[in-house]
């Protein structure tokens, strides 16, 4: 099985075909939040929740794939495929890191509402996000310590235009996009997971 974690505030649908034709590929939902602090907390309820089982792999994308990093220390996972994310928190834009405090105090719940009104897929991914799970996760991600289990092959997909988590150093396949190339560039991510998974 591949299973695959969205990004923050978003679900499945951040893997729109041609996500689908890798052979037992199977997109997630973030779990309804039940007071997860820290993306350990997260990695272990996914983990329960969405049967993922050693020799699984996982592709996770920017949050997501911070917390496939850390269920990659619970099971015994392959490979795991990070599509504009990050393996450790000081890859993440400082600026964002300079911001993380100030979510508690964002309108999260204003915004939710507000774009549900923009009729887009994203924004109705946005619209349906539960504003303590956002404010937890802003939190727990800089103060996350990071890495995947070495025991697990990890290959990096990048938008080389990627503000939220600009491209690491080393990178197994850069594409002309930004941070939700899962979405807006699934092709030549699909292609490279296909390559390697056969």
């Amino acid at each position: 099985m591949i299973h695959a974690l969205p990004g923050m505030g978003a679900d499945r649908r951040m893997y729109p075909a041609p996500w689908n034709r890798i052979p037992g590929f199977v997109a997630h939902d973030w779990i309804r939040h039940g007071g997860q602090r820290s993306l350990a907390e997260v990695a272990e309820t996914m983990t329960k929740s969405c049967g993922i089982k050693d020799g699984d792999n996982l592709v996770g994308s920017s949050l997501g794939g911070m917390v496939a990093c850390e269920i990659t220390k619970l099971r015994r996972i392959r490979r795991l495929y990070l599509v504009g994310s990050a393996i450790q928190k000081e890859e993440v834009n400082r600026l964002l890191a300079t911001l993380s405090p100030l979510a508690q105090f964002a309108p999260i719940e204003w915004l939710r509402i507000s774009a549900a009104r923009i009729p887009t897929e994203f924004s109705q991914m946005f619209a349906g996000l539960e504003p303590p799970f956002i404010r937890a996760m802003c939190a727990a991600i800089f103060q996350w310590p990071g890495a995947a289990s070495p025991q697990t092959r990890v290959f990096r997909l990048h938008g080389k235009h990627d503000l939220v988590i600009p491209p690491p150093a080393q990178v197994d396949l850069l594409v002309d996009g930004g941070h939700l190339i899962s979405i807006t560039h699934p092709e030549p991510c699909v292609r490279f997971v296909e390559e390697k998974q056969g």
